[in-house]
């Protein structure tokens, strides 16, 4: 295995095809487009070309940054992929800042997924509202 991560976006056909096999909801191709181009940073990770995770970050640049996005294909998962990316995508934001800057960032946490977020230091700010996907989430944020 030779993992790339890549500041980049993925293609729209490797979006959709990552959505589908972690089983997200299906986004229209315009979504998925607008998904692609408007964010503030993407970093895709591959193996010998082969688009198996991604992490995304909407932002305006300013003080609320949002993680979403946070994608590792099956059988891609348990192997560190994910908290390579999550740090990687922590010391980016952290690059941005300058001397006496600090941000929030927030993302949201399937209920089972929300231990492996505290380990990077967010908080469990309680359920949320929104039932994506019918499914408990968990707001979560740190500040930095």
């Amino acid at each position: 295995m030779a993992l790339e991560f890549i500041d980049k976006a993925p293609t729209l056909e490797e979006y959709k095809e990552m959505r589908r096999l972690v089983n997200f909801m299906p986004l229209s191709d315009r979504i998925c487009r607008n998904v692609i181009n408007n964010a503030f940073h993407i970093t895709t990770v591959r193996d010998n070309g082969k688009c198996v995770g991604m992490i995304r970050v909407l932002s305006e640049g300013g003080y609320a940054n949002f993680i979403t996005d946070v994608i590792v294909i099956p059988e891609y998962q348990h192997q560190g992929i994910g908290k390579q990316m999550m740090h990687r995508t922590m010391d980016y934001l952290y690059s941005t800042l300058e001397p006496g800057e600090k941000i929030v960032v927030y993302l949201m946490s399937a209920k089972e997924r929300e231990p492996f977020y505290r380990q990077f230091g967010y908080r469990n700010e309680g359920v949320s509202g929104s039932e994506h996907g019918g499914a408990v989430w968990y707001e979560m944020r740190l500040t930095f």
